[in-house]
């Protein structure tokens, strides 16, 4: 989908085995939108999940994501 869309913004996470990396790219219509991509090393194989999630979506998926670490924080205490 985003083969050669410009990244403006870039974050990861390492997390063992695994790393984040969360991009902010922009859409052929100049739009930005969010790619998470996981990438998990297991021995000698390499395997990468991608999530897109565009402009008018983020509000939704922020209260959705805020939503869900605020009921592990309470669940951890």
């Amino acid at each position: 989908m985003d083969g050669f869309a410009p990244t403006l913004f870039s974050s990861r996470a390492q997390l063992g085995r695994r790393t984040y990396f969360f991009d902010v790219k922009s859409a052929k219509n100049a739009k930005p939108f969010l790619k998470i991509t996981q990438s998990e090393i297991n021995g000698e194989e390499k395997k990468k999940n991608y999530l897109n999630v565009f402009d008018s979506e983020i509000p939704n998926f922020a209260q959705a994501l805020n939503e869900a670490v605020d009921f592990i924080s309470q669940s951890a205490k």
